[in-house]
């Protein structure tokens, strides 16, 4: 991922030969020519690393320090200036500042230490995932809404808990068959044990029988060593199988065995080893079409589905799209950093008029868009970017396209693409006028003017695009 720096510095020159110098190490630059406008920015888009300038008008950068340090103690800030002193220089340090240079500023040297903070950032952030990954993302591990529809399916979720009935979990692409799969475990007499997820079309075929029932080095040519497949993995747990239908005869057949037998037999070795399985199944096929293709055994289809249970799609519980949508906007921020995304209800209203064949997945997809495109606005039917319908490239309220939806080839082409549709939005935001749309944006007005001609934008893009 690329890494943003952000420049506070009320000298203009400064400001723009450190953000070219930057960029050139293919760096995100954000810039602010104050310390309240440093902080308006940081409260919308997380950076990875601040260099600050000490002596500026309004709030000094020792105070923006202390403001960014309470905000957020771990973000490293590195701290310029031509005429400290060396109290100025300990205080600094003192506050938490990650280093300290002088200026006139050797970039040799700011570049080393930048990449250093940075570096230092992305250890700290690995290391905090690290010892929290049971925070998985509510909408990863909760079925989100209080509509008839998915009350009845947490209802059916908890009758059907208790057995050992293996269980079928119908419903379209992105409805939550996974997260029904978890809760289904977390709700079961085996909740102590693994859940183990099999995702049968990434597994290619040729390996399916190793990956299933494990082998003994030497069984087959590259088994350089013994490995326990996923159904001794999950012994007195939660086998769950998604998009089953992917699952060659063959293997439907011998899965059939071990069911029955509650033993597996590892490739090379004819012993017996214990499998206590529950299993659980996803599809998002017809598994009546599916059965009349004869690819899908009968006798396989009638053991998974003794009991089953159907995932409503997105577009038949409308009515829980409000809680949706400011779940997954935290969501977002939280990953990504900045401000959460605030839907209006007249933006609800426009979303609610969306097909969304991906269901949930397909919203997830594009709140995350948005919160890129537009960190911390307020989302309304003038600003909003439209969802991509049947396929096509997505174009926001008033027809521009939504870059994130172009076919590009290159990082270059996707950096570029991104910074036109961004300008773009703005500039249409603020009616054109360059002033207003560079400081909304953190951008010197130069520098924006070289952009919307290096673009090719012109006020006639309004109605051409």
């Amino acid at each position: 991922m690329t890494s943003r720096i952000m420049i506070v510095d009320d000298e203009q020159p400064i400001r723009e030969s450190l953000q070219g110098l930057f960029e050139d190490e293919g760096y995100l630059v954000i810039c602010a020519a104050s310390g309240e406008e440093a902080m308006a920015r940081l409260r919308k888009q997380a950076v990875d690393c601040v260099l600050l300038d000490i002596w500026m008008p309004g709030i000094d950068g020792l105070e923006t320090l202390s403001r960014i340090r309470q905000m957020d103690e771990n973000l490293p800030v590195i701290m310029m200036s031509g005429h400290a002193t060396i109290d100025t220089a300990v205080k600094a340090t003192r506050q938490g500042a990650f280093d300290f240079v002088e200026k006139p500023l050797s970039f040799d040297r700011l570049m080393i230490i930048a990449r250093n903070a940075v570096e230092k950032r992305r250890l700290e952030q690995e290391n905090a995932d690290l010892k929290r990954p049971e925070q998985t993302q509510q909408s990863r591990q909760e079925l989100l809404g209080d509509s008839s529809p998915i009350r009845e399916v947490r209802h059916l979720i908890k009758r059907v808990a208790q057995t050992d009935t293996p269980v079928l979990i119908l419903g379209e692409h992105g409805t939550g068959k996974a997260v029904a799969a978890r809760l289904l475990h977390q709700a079961s007499r085996r909740r102590e044990g693994p859940f183990v997820e099999v995702n049968t079309a990434s597994v290619p075929a040729a390996q399916m029988d190793s990956e299933l029932f494990g082998h003994e080095k030497g069984a087959f040519s590259g088994a350089l060593h013994s490995q326990r497949g996923r159904f001794e993995s999950a012994h007195h747990g939660t086998l769950f199988f998604d998009e089953v239908t992917e699952l060659s005869l063959s293997i439907q057949a011998k899965i059939l065995r071990v069911i029955e037998e509650r033993s597996v037999q590892r490739l090379g070795n004819p012993a017996l080893f214990p499998a206590d399985v529950r299993l659980v199944a996803a599809s998002s096929r017809d598994l009546e079409q599916a059965l009349g293709e004869e690819t899908l055994r009968e006798d396989f289809y009638y053991r998974l589905n003794v009991v089953s249970i159907r995932m409503p799609a997105l577009r038949e519980r409308l009515e829980d799209l409000p809680l949706l949508v400011s779940t997954l906007a935290e969501e977002q921020a939280h990953a990504l950093g900045g401000e959460a995304l605030r839907f209006s209800a007249q933006a609800i209203d426009v979303l609610k008029q969306h097909s969304w064949p991906g269901n949930v997945r397909e919203l997830r997809n594009y709140i995350e868009r948005c919160h890129i495109l537009m960190p911390g606005e307020t989302i309304t039917p003038d600003n909003m970017l439209q969802p991509n319908q049947d396929g096509m490239a997505g174009r926001n309220a008033r027809g521009a396209p939504d870059a994130m939806a172009f076919a590009i080839d290159s990082f270059r082409e996707a950096r570029e693409a991104f910074e036109r549709q961004f300008i773009l939005q703005h500039l249409e935001k603020n009616d054109w006028n360059v002033s207003r749309t560079a400081a909304d944006i953190g951008m010197e007005r130069s520098q924006l003017h070289r952009k919307i001609k290096a673009f090719g934008l012109a006020q006639r893009d309004r109605e051409s695009t």
